[in-house]
């Protein structure tokens, strides 16, 4: 399914194209804010994942998240610039690495960590734990930590996109079965910005793996915050993803657009 309920535009088709990719529980919606703020000078596509919004009933596979980001692509006349949140970060991580020609530069949020060890086991406990609760019970802890994550706001708003609760069982079988994400990412040649939250310590673990590994990746810190930074920090994010689309695309950009963007 690729349509209006599975991808959102904003801006003028034919500007230097940014793609948002969402985390887990979330969906294209969480980015409206960032990319209307964007769309001044950028055209920024989001979209669902598999199993989640416009997208709940296709299973969250390898061959479904390929198909979902080859529409998105398909709706960009340029190679975008990537930003991938959590799991969407994971996501742009094992599909842009092996293309890297599809993208301009990628911007990963809060992915920074590698499934390997001992440390897929939390995961993958979580996983089995929210399967065998009976279900009531299991959208009630997931509300719950959702709110202590993102805040009631935020909550209030992620609590109406559709999700199916089996992309947890699907992500940590990919997981336990996949590459090593900053093994993958040595492939990766294109400019790459990595962004955490200061207090993000689960997410940030893996980081100096990652900025060691790709051959063209910096790192960016929001102070004061964590993994929730790019929703409850919505403003500092868009400012520093506009700040580095600027420097991606300053040889397509007309003369002066650039003034007056944010810094970091």
């Amino acid at each position: 399914m690729n349509d209006a309920s599975t991808i959102a535009a904003y801006g003028q088709r034919g500007r230097p194209p940014l793609l948002f990719l969402h985390g887990l529980r979330l969906g294209k919606a969480v980015w409206e804010r960032h990319a209307r703020a964007l769309a001044d000078r950028y055209y920024a596509v989001a979209i669902d994942l598999p199993g989640h919004g416009g997208r709940v009933e296709e299973p969250f596979d390898s061959a479904h998240v390929a198909a979902a980001l080859d529409a998105a692509l398909d709706a960009c006349e340029t190679p975008p610039l990537v930003i991938g949140y959590s799991l969407g970060g994971f996501v742009a991580v094992s599909y842009f690495s092996q293309h890297p020609a599809t993208s301009r530069a990628m911007l990963l949020a809060g992915a920074t960590y590698d499934f390997d060890g001992w440390k897929r086991l939390p995961f993958r406990v979580m996983a089995q734990a929210m399967g065998a609760l009976p279900t009531p019970l299991s959208r009630s802890i997931a509300s719950l930590s959702l709110r202590a994550v993102v805040g009631d706001e935020w909550a209030r708003e992620l609590e109406r996109i559709p999700f199916d609760p089996q992309v947890l069982d699907s992500t940590s079988a990919l997981a336990v079965h996949g590459m090593r994400q900053s093994d993958l990412i040595a492939r990766y040649d294109r400019p790459l910005l990595i962004v955490n939250g200061e207090y993000d310590l689960i997410f940030r673990s893996d980081e100096a793996r990652y900025l060691r590994n790709a051959p063209n990746a910096r790192r960016e810190i929001i102070l004061g915050s964590d993994h929730a930074a790019p929703l409850r920090e919505s403003a500092r994010f868009t400012a520093i993803v506009r700040a580095f689309a600027d420097e991606v695309f300053l040889s397509e950009q007309p003369p002066g657009a650039a003034a007056g963007s944010a810094g970091r």
